[in-house]
């Protein structure tokens, strides 16, 4: 009976449900959540999945306010509304859904998709896949080390990494969790299948690797375990290649089972717009910046970097060459996959990937291969005896660091994305936060559309732009049908500071004669543009009080740099004369508050 692994599994558990009893799901199905469970509301609910109807979604985000803004939608054709996110943890929440609006009426609540037995229902339904998800990984283990060593990768891997704050949390809900099992389940079914090629276990290897692409496209990168698996008993490529020969049928319904799990996505797209493909990432600020990524700051920055916070995971990184020696088959796998998977997370824009998580949330499911090499170097760190001492102790000391930011994260002394250097230093160790220290944090940024500057004591105020028109006869800029748009700056954003944000502060006069013109005024607009496409639009509008004539009329308004792609990412502010009135305007200026040096 293999007890120790079994138990490392229980004390997991109890672990996750403990600590997720401690912090009763409130408001769970909110923010990026919310993306990726609208389908089933709008499909089960409202029969409503081109989201056409407001009404609902509407009434929705006024009584949950799941999120301030429904930046999960992107629009479609016809008026149609196509979400964001795969469909892929809607699948995997439609139990948990089906209990939930079952049991809301039952327990005297509105079966809306929202309300309090949603919330419970789904999220501790989610912790169940991580509860299987550990089942699973024991499995997986067991097949490359004794119960004894996988118990001890087991422990490591839940109370040695950010694994145990992001499945108990924030992040129960968020794809990593249920990706966990996921690839539990495809490194689980990719061994069999090289052991004893059976049809069922091929099916399983598909599906499992279709439903991780359907879940994260970006996780596509999964198919590189079972491609670059050997087979063991050092047969290596030939025996590799001897075996997808012998059994095309099984590889042919592999390549079909992940069709058919990845394929509700297509299904979906050609729903809604017409088209097989949509790509709905379509916010020019962000996207995948490939060449090159930014992996140094994945790995290694204050703000989130995996290592920093993560460092057990050094161990598995050094235990990569052993798996060359002593794991032969599983090497070139895990090595491919992943450095693929580092590049293509590393790449996107925003690679700290917001909250949940005080290291990067994005590595928890590749955890489940990083387990090889972590275990076969801490075998290796065992066995020389003049290492094995030092050796654990240090191990020790990072799984007691790792609980203890588990601790700051929870209590709201380490922040979820917003860490600088010297912050770190200030708060290292700590039970509570030096007085100050918020001071050393990046800026805090809102979701909401409008942004008010107040900390001018840490900021440094210069004028950038004065724009007077002065080459007007009477040095004013009056709107033409050929000239709805003012002049203004147009400039890159490492013109406007060498920091990583500035605020600015623009404004303009509008005048008012004799008589209002018919047509609503002009309005401020401020924006970015990479590559020529706009991002972080905000506008600002007079209002026209009535009986006003022959008077100056100001308006001002605050925005917040955002975090661009590029430093030559330009800025552009102008005044824009949408609807055509003779109006005349005066005085755009852009001041820049920089921060000061701390």
């Amino acid at each position: 009976m293999q007890r120790r692994s079994l138990l490392a599994v229980l004390a997991g558990c109890v672990a996750l449900l403990l600590l997720r009893t401690s912090a009763p799901p409130r408001q769970v199905l909110g923010w990026d959540v919310f993306g990726y469970y609208l389908y089933l509301p709008a499909t089960f609910i409202h029969h409503d999945i081109a989201l056409e109807e407001h009404a609902w979604l509407d009434s929705l985000m006024a009584q949950y306010e799941p999120s301030a803004t429904l930046y999960q939608l992107v629009d479609g054709p016809d008026g149609k509304r196509v979400i964001k996110y795969s469909a892929g943890m809607a699948v995997l929440y439609a139990p948990f859904f089906l209990v939930a609006h079952t049991a809301a009426p039952l327990l005297g609540f509105p079966a809306d998709g929202l309300s309090p037995p949603y919330q419970y229902i789904l999220a501790f339904g989610c912790l169940l896949y991580a509860l299987l998800g550990l089942l699973v990984f024991r499995r997986v283990l067991l097949h490359f080390f004794s119960d004894a060593w996988s118990a001890v990768v087991i422990l490591l891997t839940v109370f040695g990494t950010n694994f145990l704050q992001l499945a108990a949390w924030d992040g129960t809900l968020l794809t990593h969790t249920p990706l966990f099992l996921l690839y539990a389940l495809l490194l689980w079914a990719t061994i069999r299948w090289h052991a004893v090629p059976r049809m069922r276990t091929a099916l399983l290897l598909g599906a499992t690797a279709g439903l991780i692409t359907l879940v994260r496209p970006s996780e596509g990168v999964c198919l590189l375990l079972p491609l670059f698996w050997l087979p063991g008993g050092g047969r290596g490529w030939r025996g590799k290649w001897a075996l997808l020969r012998a059994h095309p049928g099984q590889v042919a319904a592999a390549a079909a089972a992940f069709v058919v799990a990845a394929s509700p996505q297509l299904i979906y797209w050609h729903a809604v717009t017409g088209q097989w493909i949509f790509y709905s990432y379509v916010n020019p600020g962000e996207g995948f910046d490939f060449l090159p990524p930014h992996i140094i700051d994945f790995l290694f920055s204050f703000r989130k970097g995996w290592l920093l916070y993560t460092p057990l995971m050094a161990l598995a990184l050094a235990g990569l060459p052993l798996l060359w020696k002593r794991r032969r088959e599983a090497f070139w796998a895990v090595v491919l996959f992943l450095l693929a998977d580092l590049w293509v997370a590393s790449a996107w824009t925003t690679w700290w990937y917001a909250g949940g998580s005080f290291s990067s949330r994005s590595m928890v499911p590749v955890y489940t291969v990083l387990a090889l090499p972590l275990g076969t170097c801490m075998q290796a760190l065992w066995q020389r005896k003049c290492l094995r001492g030092p050796a654990m102790v240090a191990v020790a000391a990072l799984v007691l660091l790792n609980l203890f930011q588990t601790w700051q994260w929870r209590h709201g002394i380490l922040p979820r994305d917003r860490v600088t250097g010297a912050y770190y230093r200030a708060i290292f160790g700590r039970l509570a936060k030096p007085p100050g220290a918020d001071s050393l944090l990046m800026v805090e940024r809102n979701t909401s559309a409008e942004e008010r500057f107040t900390d001018t004591l840490h900021y440094a105020l210069r004028e950038a732009y004065h724009f007077a028109f002065d080459e007007q006869p009477d040095s004013t800029f009056a709107f033409t049908p050929d000239a709805p748009w003012s002049p203004g700056p147009d400039v890159p954003f490492s013109t406007l500071t060498g920091k990583d944000h500035a605020w600015l502060r623009i404004s303009a006069r509008l005048w008012v004669g004799d008589s209002v013109p018919e047509q609503p005024p002009p309005v401020l607009v401020a924006t970015f543009h990479h590559k020529g496409e706009t991002y972080q639009y905000r506008t600002a509008n007079w209002a026209v009080p009535p009986g006003v004539h022959h008077t100056w009329l100001p308006v001002a308004m605050d925005y917040l740099t955002p975090e661009v792609r590029s430093p030559q990412d330009n800025l552009k502010v102008y005044l824009w004369n949408e609807h055509g009135g003779p109006w005349r305007v005066d005085d755009l200026r852009v001041e820049v508050w920089e921060r000061r040096a701390p």
